[in-house]
């Protein structure tokens, strides 16, 4: 039974393999090479990570992880699912909101941002939800972003982008990559670049893909959009990770992760299952990846902008 044609529910068994956003030659779909431009000030980005206020022990974490809330509910909208003029006074307004199919049951986190991620593959897009509230069968949110999935998911912003209606409040980022999914890390790998936020505070600045930043400081060495990766040298499998938390190091050595907003700790979203109402299926936890700090003997910092899909 396939995604469209049995309707828009939370536990609807995941595609096999499990679906990619994007185009396959797009910047979030590339792998980085084992030898990619490096930042001229790596160590200190690195130290930065690992030092500065709000570092959360100098590693990156997994939100969503144990009884951890901050995790992000990823729903499949299809056929059968009702329609919703959904409220956001804002001038950007993207036209999908006026007939956005929502699974029934569907909610955001529990959390102060109130995320959910929404993917219709029969329309063609994939929405990031910010806020979002149902109440009394209407919905309402601060903030949404949408991207189409055949796309290469730049922002229409960037003249590198194929597809001018993929737009939103997310400063260039999409629902596509802001959490590790369930089915991805269940199936044993993750075939795209992921979103992280700093809790160390970034830089006002931003650089591609991101055509803004959310952060305050304008002495950070940070700049949103700016991406790191596991160094391809790092043997993964000699560090005795736990077995999801493997699956997502992989990932990120592989693809990278890149910085898409500041707020709390350094961490990774996983999908939030129980918001989905499926109950916690991680067992992962949310420090698992403490054996790679953020040092030169594990990381990479990638030179700003670099684009590995152009090469």
């Amino acid at each position: 039974m396939s995604l469209l044609s049995c309707g828009g529910t939370a536990d609807v068994p995941p595609l096999e393999p499990p679906y990619r956003a994007f185009s396959s030659t797009s910047w979030w779909n590339t792998a980085l090479a084992t030898s990619v431009p490096q930042h001229p000030d790596e160590s200190a980005i690195l130290n930065y990570l690992r030092t500065a206020p709000e570092n959360g022990g100098g590693f990156l974490r997994l939100a969503g992880a144990g009884d951890n809330g901050w995790g992000q509910p990823v729903y499949w909208a299809g056929a059968g699912d009702p329609e919703y003029n959904v409220e956001w006074a804002d001038d950007r307004r993207p036209p999908e909101l006026d007939n956005l199919r929502i699974p029934v049951g569907a909610r955001a986190a529990d959390t102060s941002d109130g995320s959910l991620t929404l993917f219709d593959l029969e329309r063609g897009y994939v929405v990031a939800m910010t806020d979002a509230v149902n109440t009394a069968g209407r919905w309402s949110i601060s903030g949404v972003t949408i991207t189409y999935l055949d796309s290469n998911g730049l922002s229409g912003q960037w003249p590198q982008s194929d597809e001018l209606a993929n737009m939103g409040s997310h400063r260039g980022n999409n629902g596509a990559v802001m959490m590790a999914r369930w089915d991805e890390v269940r199936s044993g790998a993750i075939d795209h670049v992921l979103k992280i936020s700093v809790g160390p505070e970034t830089n006002t600045r931003h650089v591609f893909p991101l055509v803004g930043s959310d952060g305050d400081s304008g002495t950070s060495p940070i700049p949103q959009g700016l991406r790191i990766r596991i160094r391809p040298s790092v043997n993964l499998a000699t560090l005795g990770l736990q077995p999801e938390a493997l699956v997502i190091a992989q990932a990120a050595q592989e693809y990278g992760v890149y910085f898409g907003d500041s707020g709390g700790n350094t961490m990774l979203k996983l999908e939030n299952t129980r918001a989905e109402g499926r109950g916690q299926l991680w067992s992962v936890t949310a420090t698992a990846l403490a054996g790679l700090p953020f040092t030169t003997e594990f990381w990479d910092v990638v030179s700003e902008g670099y684009d590995p899909s152009a090469d």
